[in-house]
């Protein structure tokens, strides 16, 4: 139905993704007081020939899972910690013209990294881990170059939540 009510009610065909929840976490490590950012292939890079980008740990969320058991799996299927406590930041709709899609994006403190490559073959993900400090967080956050929405979006609402109190 149209918005407007003198628009009779007509049919449209659209593809919509189903893609449903996932989850997200900016993570930290209260022993090394850094954050990790990851760094994976992503179609976009390879095809616009660009280098990779900061990315926040994170993926779907399994059938039957809570939303903060799949944050805890995707920590530890990505980085390989666990989690010791989690803080919601936000939730979105990224792209609401073809996507059911719900980001769901929190503040994670985890336990200090031992590994800074990943490969997990179940998912075929091949991991790098970054330690960044607050500054280098900033300066994603503050950056023109192209940058994953979520990233900067996270960032963004970090800076905007939890470390400003």
């Amino acid at each position: 139905r149209s918005l407007n009510k003198k628009i009779k009610p007509y049919k449209i065909n659209r593809e919509i993704l189903k893609i449903g929840d996932v989850v997200f976490a900016l993570c930290y490590s209260p022993e090394e007081k850094k954050f990790y950012l990851i760094k994976q292939f992503r179609p976009f890079y390879y095809v616009r020939n660009e280098k990779y980008k900061f990315e926040l740990v994170g993926g779907l969320v399994d059938k039957g899972e809570s939303i903060t058991q799949g944050l805890k799996r995707e920590i530890d299927e990505e980085i390989g910690v666990k989690t010791l406590k989690l803080r919601k930041l936000t939730r979105y709709c990224p792209v609401p013209g073809y996507s059911d899609e719900i980001v769901h994006v929190y503040y994670a403190e985890v336990e200090k990294i031992k590994n800074s490559h990943l490969y997990n073959k179940f998912e075929n993900e091949e991991i790098k881990v970054s330690k960044l400090s607050l500054n280098q967080l900033k300066k994603i956050n503050s950056s023109k170059q192209i940058q994953n929405v979520l990233t900067k979006v996270s960032i963004y609402e970090y800076l905007n939540k939890i470390k400003k109190s």
